[in-house]
């Protein structure tokens, strides 16, 4: 299970909980993240690199011929879909709640527009070290205008403390080069699972994942991008369904 941007693996304890009578339950800190190192060279970090230190683990964990199921949300989601791309004789199965893989929008594509724009502003706060206003305007992107300002300021403090890998990770997900295209080739069956009262660009990017997927199915529900864990009921009610199929 891979979690969101400024998160950590502590977000799938109610999933796992759920699974873990008849699973075996892998929750895995995405660089930067909970109790994970920072990735040591910051100016190239890709995708690539994300997905590759999650395969090492898992070979580590389990070996490299046990299948698994895997599970992301928003970035977490992007690094999975990476990961199934050149893992897909060991994953049993997909689950992916809207990955934020901007890379699969047109550079036309109206819905790239507001990524280009929280980025560009979120990296001036950062170079200005005004983490608090660049964590603000990540949060408030993805949970709505207050979300930052209604919390207690010692878990501001502790979310500023991960914008620098936020910005990686934005940079990870708009550089890669695999295409709708490429991950046609992904033959292996796919839960997605969106809101309406997300922002543009992951609704759109789902909507292209649609297109491309060979074999998947679609869910919608409410909560927003961050239901993963404010509506975590609704949301781990389709994946225990469609992961105990199998």
């Amino acid at each position: 299970m891979l979690h969101s941007s400024m998160s950590s693996k502590e977000q799938w304890s109610r999933l796992s909980a759920n699974l873990c009578h008849d699973f075996q339950t892998i929750a895995i800190d995405l660089y930067g993240y909970g109790t994970s190192s920072y990735p040591q060279n910051p100016s190239s970090f890709t995708l690539v690199d994300e997905a590759h230190r999650i395969e090492t683990i898992i070979r580590q964990l389990i070996g490299d011929k046990k299948k698994f199921h895997l599970v992301g949300h928003s970035y977490g989601g992007a690094t999975a879909l990476r990961l199934a791309y050149n893992q897909t004789h060991q994953i049993i199965s997909l689950s992916l709640f809207e990955p934020v893989a901007f890379h699969l929008l047109e550079k036309d594509d109206p819905a790239l527009a507001p990524i280009f724009e929280v980025v560009k502003s979120i990296n001036s706060c950062i170079e200005t070290s005004d983490f608090s206003k660049a964590t603000s305007l990540f949060v408030d992107f993805w949970s709505g205008v207050g979300t930052y300002g209604g919390l207690s300021q010692t878990k501001q403090l502790y979310l500023d403390s991960f914008i620098k890998k936020v910005a990686l990770d934005f940079q990870a997900g708009m550089n890669e080069p695999l295409t709708l295209a490429d991950y046609r080739n992904i033959q292996i069956p796919t839960c997605l699972i969106s809101s309406p009262q997300s922002p543009l660009p992951t609704r759109q990017i789902v909507n292209n994942l649609e297109g491309a997927l060979p074999d998947y199915q679609i869910h919608r529900v409410d909560g927003g991008h961050m239901a993963p864990i404010t509506n975590a009921y609704s949301v781990n009610d389709i994946w225990q369904t469609f992961i105990r199929a199998f």
